[in-house]
């Protein structure tokens, strides 16, 4: 399957080839979890979600639209049910935010740069309490951009916002990260630099 495009293995999985189904499934499911966990702290209702999104996928194959990139279809699909089933099915839960951050923080691109630092767990350690702090939309639009390198018309498409106001939510959030934490300035040099390649 790794040889073949996401069009060509969509199209496989539209036409009932099992296989492919759940290479999709295999492929994307710990970042699924990984996203689902940023996007709602009710752990049981992305769980749910998933398991919806999924079964409606395989039950709905035929009249799916075509798709060249299946990541990007999956999250915003998976966004789109959270909030449908959180609305109907769960009640608001207070964050858990330590745990999400750490299943997120697993795949943290810097965290190996940072890791090969003097006082690398401070520095971690610090990171993640300061992105704590940071507004739930702020979360998201950092985890979207950062640890899944997604474009800015991706990350306005699955948030359904237009793209100016994820630029400002990126910038809000660096900002504010600037304001939480004292790193090392290579790192924020870093992440700035980053936000200027849009």
């Amino acid at each position: 399957m790794q040889s073949l495009s996401d069009n060509e293995i969509w199209a496989s999985f539209r036409q009932g080839d099992r296989m492919a189904f759940t290479w999709i499934y295999n492929r994307n499911i710990k970042d699924l979890l990984r996203y689902g966990y940023r996007v709602s702290t009710n752990q049981q209702l992305v769980k749910d979600s998933i398991h919806d999104l999924f079964l409606h996928l395989w039950l709905h194959r035929e009249n799916l639209s075509n798709t060249d990139n299946i990541r990007f279809y999956l999250y915003r699909s998976l966004r789109n049910k959270i909030v449908h089933n959180s609305k109907e099915l769960y009640p608001v839960t207070l964050p858990d935010v330590e745990q999400i951050l750490d299943k997120v923080f697993s795949d943290l691109p810097l965290e190996h740069a940072i890791i090969e630092q003097e006082d690398s767990e401070e520095q971690i350690r610090v990171l993640r309490k300061a992105i704590d702090r940071l507004p739930k939309r702020q979360q998201e639009v950092i985890q979207l951009r950062y640890f899944h390198d997604f474009s800015l018309e991706e990350i306005a498409s699955v948030m359904q916002i237009n793209n100016q106001s994820v630029r400002n939510l990126i910038h809000r959030s660096i900002s504010q990260l600037k304001e939480f934490v004292e790193l090392a300035g290579w790192l924020l040099l870093l992440v700035s630099n980053h936000i200027n390649k849009f």
